[in-house]
């Protein structure tokens, strides 16, 4: 999708880090932008800020995990700006927690709701209008290096992000069979100054009910070591740069941080090798 003026890009997640960076990445290239956010000031902030630069943009409190909201989303943008150019799945959550905890589960299941479903969730409400018009358009769902090396204790943010590489691996070959206008791209970074370290500030009522201190990354240290990186990771302007170029250039990896890619052909190497797997430290697989 080459040239990206008056189309129109809906993002999730775009309160916030990488979807914020991306919607005014994307607003300055001329995109009509529709934004969602499970956090409603954080979200009309970003649009106000947007607007006040003469952006068009349109917004929705939305939870990626409900269906419903994601059809009311989709109806927003054609109701606002007509045909959807650009959908980027970009919500997401952190969530670890060792395999054998037998008393997480609930948390597991709302790390892979809103990190996997909520994709899948988007590209079944949006796909099939962005197929029907038939201009240019592109899909970018956000994983992360987390889906493509898998770091210890961090097990639902694991299964999810390698769930989304998989879900637009997929995607993209069925793209290519039907000879469609709709490009795919998948957002695999490592660490990235985001509120990804903090995002359990978004748990269901229940789960906090549920859990003593929602906020506490299982392992000692282990959340102060997670925030560090976090704070020192890439700016997500950086991000969205390269996001930005990859829908132009219509590439399917979006691989941000190079220093990760000696990691992706050692791990390659011990599956053809039958090596078993080693644990990686957190720098390895964010």
């Amino acid at each position: 999708m080459h040239d990206l003026n008056g189309r129109t890009a809906v993002i999730t997640g775009a309160a916030s880090g990488i979807g914020l960076a991306l919607a005014h990445r994307l607003g300055a290239a001329g995109m009509n932008l529709v934004l969602g956010d499970v956090e409603h000031a954080p979200l009309e902030a970003a649009a106000r800020a947007l607007a006040d630069a003469g952006r068009p943009v349109a917004t929705q409190q939305l939870d990626v995990r409900d269906l419903d909201q994601i059809r009311a989303f989709e109806g927003l943008a054609r109701e606002r700006f007509g045909n959807v150019h650009l959908l980027c799945n970009n919500a997401g959550v952190g969530g670890g927690g060792p395999v054998a905890d037998p008393d997480d589960l609930e948390l597991w299941r709302w790390t892979i709701d809103v990190n996997l479903w909520g994709v899948i969730y988007g590209c079944k409400v949006f796909l099939p209008a962005m197929l029907e018009h038939g201009e240019p358009a592109h899909v970018v769902n956000t994983a992360s290096m987390a889906g493509l090396a898998s770091a210890p204790m961090m097990g639902p943010y694991n299964v999810s992000k390698y769930g989304v590489v998989a879900l637009s691996e997929t995607l993209a070959k069925e793209m290519q069979l039907a000879e469609s206008a709709v490009g795919v791209s998948v957002l695999c970074p490592a660490f990235v100054q985001t509120g990804i370290a903090s995002s359990h500030r978004n748990l269901p009522a229940e789960l906090r009910v549920e859990l003593p201190d929602p906020t506490a990354f299982p392992g000692d240290g282990m959340q102060t070591v997670i925030e560090a990186l976090v704070a020192g990771g890439l700016p997500s302007a950086v991000v969205a740069d390269a996001v930005h170029d990859a829908i132009v250039e219509n590439r399917f990896w979006i691989l941000t941080h190079e220093e990760t890619k000696p990691g992706i052909l050692a791990r390659a190497e011990q599956i053809v090798n039958g090596v078993n797997p080693a644990p990686l430290g957190l720098h390895d697989a964010p």
